[in-house]
């Protein structure tokens, strides 16, 4: 409990309780992988592979948000 200086019985006003705690992987920053040095097909393919894992870590990551999200909010779609 915490005092509070808008209500009336300053004990019954309780301490809001932090959210719940997110995943770290949630957190992390994937960094965008640099482009191709030259135009070879060697260097489009690897680049186009490098570039695949980037798109998917980040699906990922925005697939773990939206099912932390709908754990503490079961009412929203």
């Amino acid at each position: 409990m915490t005092a509070c200086a808008t209500t009336e019985n300053h004990s019954v006003t309780p301490i809001r309780q932090p959210e719940k705690p997110v995943a770290a992987e949630l957190l992390l920053q994937h960094n965008r992988p640099a482009p191709p040095e030259n135009g070879s097909p060697e260097q489009l393919l690897n680049h186009a592979v490098r570039y695949g894992a980037y798109c998917q870590k980040l699906a990922n990551q925005v697939a773990g948000w939206q099912a932390w999200y709908q754990q503490g909010n079961p009412k929203h779609e």
